[in-house]
């Protein structure tokens, strides 16, 4: 078995004995998918965006969900509250496909850092995770990365679906550099 299977196999399994990801743990998969390109019953999506905005900036806009509906075609409503171990309920519109409703349980808060949600059918089925990662550059920007682990044997039947949602991954990190440096632009004025 090659190292990378096993890793990642490993990565999954150490996640998976809590039932919750640690934010490590999303990390070190991510880094391992971008070496690995097997189809395999585990997928990453990692899609990310430099935004001219400081980490408060971000956060402010990413945090707001009663105002997703305005910019953010991809998820356009958020319901609940963001606190570790509460529930959400998230409406989500990937390109192509008809609007689901998820309801999944929000894992790991870190302000101006990170937020991590998700959720499984079955849980040996599927399972899967949601990362909104802000990490600081330099002269005050701000990489926002979303990743999303997609776990179970469920993921070799998910090939196309899994590429739509990339693409809207994509689209919302652009919808969501476009907000926060249009709101900075006002405040200067």
């Amino acid at each position: 078995m090659p190292i990378q299977t096993s890793l990642a196999t490993a990565l999954f399994l150490a996640g998976s004995a809590t039932g919750k990801p640690g934010l490590n743990t999303i990390l070190d998969d991510a880094a391992v998918n971008r070496k690995s390109k097997k189809v395999s019953m585990h997928r990453i999506i990692d899609a990310s965006v430099d935004v001219d905005a400081t980490p408060e900036e971000v956060w402010a806009v990413l945090t707001d969900f009663q105002s997703w509906e305005t910019w953010n075609d991809f998820i356009p409503a958020v319901e609940g509250n963001l606190k570790e171990g509460e529930r959400l309920r998230i409406k989500v519109v990937t390109p192509g496909l008809k609007p689901m409703t998820f309801k999944p349980e929000v894992y790991v808060v870190h302000p101006l850092q990170a937020i991590v949600w998700g959720g499984s059918f079955l849980k040996v089925m599927y399972r899967g995770d949601h990362t909104f990662l802000l990490e600081p550059l330099p002269d005050g920007k701000t990489r926002f990365r979303q990743i999303e682990r997609f776990m179970g044997p469920m993921v070799l039947f998910m090939g196309g679906m899994i590429k739509k949602t990339e693409v809207g991954y994509h689209q919302m990190n652009r919808a969501l550099k476009e907000r926060v440096e249009k709101r900075r632009g006002e405040k200067q004025i």
